[in-house]
C-alpha cells in the first residue's frame, strides 16, 4: 500500500500517480493528459527566498507610487493602490473598500511575507516553525487577487486610450513584476512542492 505522501493527483484530469524521483530540473507529467505534475527544484528554498524578497520590494513600490497618470484635455490625474482603496471608503463603499484592502493589499503582502519567512526557515533548517508558516501561506494563496486587479487596469487603459494620454508610473511596472513573481512562486511552483520541501528538512 502506497503512503499518501508518495502519491500525487493531476490538477487537470484528477488521475492518481505515484511520485517518482526526478533528476535536476526534470518534470513529471500526467500519463493521461500530459499536464505538468511536479518538477525537481533542487535550489527552491534559496530561489524562493531571493524572489520573495524581490517581490516584497516591488510590492512596496507598487503600493506607494502612482500606477498611472492620465492627461485628459490638459487635466492631469494620478492614482496609486492605497489611494484607490481610500477613495472607495470615502465615497461610502465600506464593504467594497474593506474587501479591496484585503485581497489587493493585505493578503498579497502577507503571502509574499510568509513565503519569505518559510524559505528562510527552510534554509535555517527550522522544520517545526516552517509548518505553521506554510499552513498560513496555503490559506493566503487562495485570496490574493492583485493579478486580477492588474489585468483590470490593462483593460481600462485600452478603453480610454483613444480619449486620453496615459503615462504608466513606476508603480505600474513594479506591480507587473510583482504579479509575475507571485504567479511563478505560488502557481507555477505548486504549493505541494513546498510541502515536499518541508518534509525533506
Amino acid at each position: 500500500m502506497n503512503n499518501l505522501k508518495d502519491l500525487t493527483i493531476c490538477p487537470r484530469c484528477q488521475t492518481l500517480h505515484k511520485k517518482l524521483p526526478l533528476s535536476k530540473k526534470e518534470e513529471a507529467h500526467c500519463a493521461n493528459c500530459n499536464a505538468r505534475l511536479y518538477k525537481n527544484y533542487t535550489d527552491l528554498p534559496q530561489r524562493a527566498l531571493a524572489l520573495s524578497l524581490a517581490a516584497l520590494i516591488f510590492f512596496t513600490i507598487a503600493s506607494t507610487f502612482p500606477i498611472v497618470q492620465i492627461d485628459f484635455a490638459g487635466s492631469f490625474s494620478s492614482v496609486n493602490l492605497l489611494d484607490a482603496i481610500w477613495q472607495l471608503l470615502h465615497e461610502g463603499y465600506i464593504f467594497m473598500a474593506l474587501f479591496a484592502f484585503l485581497v489587493l493589499f493585505l493578503f498579497p503582502l502577507l503571502l509574499m511575507g510568509t513565503l519569505f519567512i518559510f524559505s528562510l526557515l527552510l534554509v535555517m533548517k527550522k522544520r517545526v516553525f516552517a509548518k505553521w508558516v506554510l499552513q498560513f501561506m496555503t490559506l493566503l494563496s487562495r485570496w490574493s487577487m492583485l493579478d486580477i486587479f492588474f489585468v483590470s487596469i490593462l483593460v481600462a487603459m485600452v478603453k480610454i486610450y483613444e480619449y486620453a494620454h496615459i503615462h504608466f508610473g513606476l508603480a505600474f511596472w513594479a506591480m507587473a513584476f510583482f504579479v509575475l513573481l507571485e504567479i511563478y512562486l505560488t502557481r507555477y511552483i505548486k504549493i505541494e512542492q513546498y510541502w515536499d520541501l518541508w518534509e525533506e528538512v
